[in-house]
């Protein structure tokens, strides 16, 4: 199939968009964020009804682009066959409160989780790391159980804040994006920001940050739109190639 630089409007057909996320699906589990049938990404639907979430009782390297169900704020299921997360109240109460964010994903991302696990405060040691420097990576230590309430919900919402991404203590990780392009990078960057940290602190060696104005510096250089878009193109032929020999 072929795919493009999805840039979510209410012009996008409901079934584009769709593909599209199924694809972040398995971009996502093929940069570990995969854990047997655990992790779903969701998306706004644009007239207003809710938001479409990975049907349950798949792996995320399953997902294709039927396999979404339309449910409303309240969790009502409106279209679509299969499961419902139970974790679908995660997804309804950030959107409840981001208008900006129009994707959500939540996975077990193992060095995220891990780090996750930890009191240290992710940092941009590395380019990865600079992409969450504006808002940092927060996190929600309210529970490590599985977001399954409304009232959980608003709590996993309030802890996000405006960020791109929350670890959740023990548990994995969410992350969020205006796109299906954004949303898809939060999460690969999440992962290798985790892990660079970890086998830094790890390593025994004397380490520091880079000062504030250079990371500052660097998310102009690194993370210009035009880079965004080759990264996921990168991304989705790596994708393809995997596919394609599978």
């Amino acid at each position: 199939m072929t795919h493009s630089d999805v840039m979510y409007n209410q012009d996008d057909s409901i079934e584009n968009v769709l593909e599209n996320v199924a694809r972040a699906h398995r971009i996502l589990e093929m940069e570990g964020h995969g854990d047997m049938s655990m992790g779903h990404l969701s998306f706004r639907d644009p007239f207003g009804r809710g938001l479409w979430l990975k049907r349950g009782n798949l792996g995320m390297e399953e997902v294709q682009g039927k396999d979404f169900i339309l449910i409303d704020f309240d969790g009502n299921v409106l279209e679509g066959q299969g499961l419902r997360h139970l974790e679908w109240p995660l997804h309804t109460e950030i959107m409840r409160a981001r208008p900006d964010v129009n994707f959500v994903g939540h996975s077990h991302p193992f060095y995220a989780t891990v780090f996750a696990s930890t009191e240290a405060e992710l940092g941009a040691y590395s380019n990865e790391g600079v992409w969450f420097a504006e808002h940092g990576v927060p996190r929600f230590t309210l529970t490590s159980n599985i977001i399954t309430t409304p009232e959980l919900g608003r709590e996993h919402a309030d802890a996000l804040g405006q960020a791109e991404a929350l670890l959740l203590r023990n548990h994995g990780a969410s992350y969020v994006g205006k796109t299906v392009k954004d949303v898809t990078l939060a999460g690969i960057f999440l992962e290798k920001a985790a892990k660079f940290q970890l086998t830094l602190a790890t390593s025994g060696l004397p380490y520091q940050l880079p000062p504030d104005e250079e990371t500052q510096e660097k998310i102009e250089t690194i993370y210009p739109e035009r880079a965004r878009n080759n990264f996921w193109m990168y991304f989705n032929r790596k994708l393809d190639r995997l596919e394609a020999t599978s």
